[in-house]
């Protein structure tokens, strides 16, 4: 059998090459691309949202509240862009340790890659909306509905 070796120089079988290159180069995206954009862009809203002031929307009510409710919004973008960054490089771990598993040939590491992709949240959900839906799920009312409602994430 021909032995494919890795980038640290570990050999792979030709059938698990395929998944070892696929593997890395999402690893590597999810590293060196996609976190590090999600992160730049937090960053940037986080400072966006702290120029929401008085000096900009001035003291009149109309523009104060639309000032506070946009700088709500954008506090809530920057948590959600954190959570997705923090979710692509848990992924990426998830791929290291497969592709580990797979030149060791320990296990179905495609299906146990599989199994724990499934574990990560796909879309951001804010403890407070969590908390809304878990009270909405327990006591469906119009209230906990209007409450649950508040929550853009």
């Amino acid at each position: 059998m021909v032995m494919i070796n890795t980038d640290d120089g570990q050999a792979v079988a030709p059938d698990m090459q395929v998944h070892y290159a696929k593997w890395r180069s999402w690893e590597q995206a999810l590293r060196e691309d996609i976190a590090p954009k999600l992160e730049e862009a937090a960053r940037l809203l986080d400072t966006n949202s702290k120029l929401q002031t008085e000096g900009k929307w001035s003291a009149e009510s109309g523009p104060k509240a639309f000032a506070a409710k946009y700088e709500q919004y954008l506090t809530e973008e920057v948590a959600a862009l954190k959570a997705m960054a923090k979710n692509a490089r848990a992924f990426a771990d998830k791929i290291s340790t497969a592709m580990d598993m797979l030149v060791k040939n320990e296990g179905d590491a495609a299906g146990w890659l599989d199994k724990e992709a499934a574990k990560i949240p796909s879309v951001y959900i804010s403890d407070d909306k969590q908390a809304a839906l878990d009270e909405f799920a327990k006591h469906p009312s119009g209230s906990n509905l209007a409450r649950l409602k508040r929550y853009r994430y």
